[in-house]
């Protein structure tokens, strides 16, 4: 006796039971995270299996946790016995992404009632002579900055030794757009230098102009975001109470050891250039 093979649901049938819709199915088997078990090679009709109502429901699931659908791919592909610890690792960076945004509610109430969120050194203003600089340039929202900023300082100073040349001042990065859920930057990663040096791959080479610029020296502490946002805004006003801004982008210098910080020490600067009034 032959066992009767298994009954197939047309997309509709299936996007009922699986509570996904059929716009829905369609996405996910464009990225494949839930291909039909066929496709019908005269009416091009998706037809879908009962066994793949389990990951239907998963994946309609993990969506509801705020998973990003590439993530959801990865952890598909993830052995069984490791997906609980894929999951704690989403877990962590929803709760990190939970606490930024209460923290940076509670800035914005702060703000709005005119309360100083944190306490900042007074503003200090300096010169800046132009400088030969290489730059990598990323588009990044909030939760890849870091990793942008580290491995774009990485990739810059490995250049510099592979060609010889020697970093000439601090590092540093320039915001030219906001970086947040809606917007990513662009933001500028950029190394001064001396020496002889060819642009590589993405590594480009300019020079950044003389001006002058008010900033605020953070601990490490104090450059966690939201919090960093209150010496922007101080940076801001010390600027525009000198001078004119708007010709060139606010930025974040590094001139301390970021790595070796304690949450206490000096780690870097929030700078905003001006043309002083005349």
């Amino acid at each position: 006796m032959t066992t009767p093979a298994p009954l197939l649901m047309t997309i509709g049938a299936f996007a009922q039971a699986s509570r996904l819709s059929p716009k829905a199915l369609r996405l996910y088997a464009e990225l494949g995270l839930l291909a039909p078990a066929q496709v019908d090679p005269q009416s091009g009709y998706r037809l879908y299996g009962h066994a793949q109502l389990a990951e239907a429901r998963l994946i309609a699931l993990l969506r509801q946790t705020d998973m990003p659908l590439s993530t959801i791919r990865a952890l598909l592909d993830t052995p069984a016995p490791e997906r609980p610890g894929a999951l704690r690792v989403h877990l962590a960076a929803l709760e990190a992404s939970h606490r930024q945004r209460r923290t940076l509610t509670r800035h914005l109430i702060g703000h709005l009632e005119g309360e100083t969120p944190m306490t900042l050194p007074a503003p200090q203003t300096r010169t800046v002579p132009a400088q030969n600089v290489a730059t990598l340039t990323r588009h990044v929202y909030v939760p890849e900055l870091p990793g942008a900023i580290s491995q774009g300082m990485a990739t810059l100073f490995q250049t510099l030794r592979e060609q010889g040349a020697e970093a000439a001042g601090a590092p540093f990065v320039i915001y030219h757009g906001e970086v947040n859920a809606d917007s990513d930057g662009p933001i500028e990663v950029c190394v001064p230098y001396s020496g002889a040096l060819q642009p590589a791959g993405e590594v480009a080479l300019r020079v950044e102009p003389a001006h002058a610029e008010a900033y605020v020296t953070l601990s490490r502490a104090q450059f966690e975001f939201p919090a960093i946002l209150a010496a922007y805004d101080a940076a801001a006003a010390a600027a525009q109470a000198r001078g004119q801004c708007g010709e060139l982008s606010p930025r974040e210098v590094y001139p301390h050891d970021w790595d070796g910080a304690g949450p206490d020490d000096p780690a870097g600067e929030v700078a905003w250039p001006y043309r002083p009034h005349v």
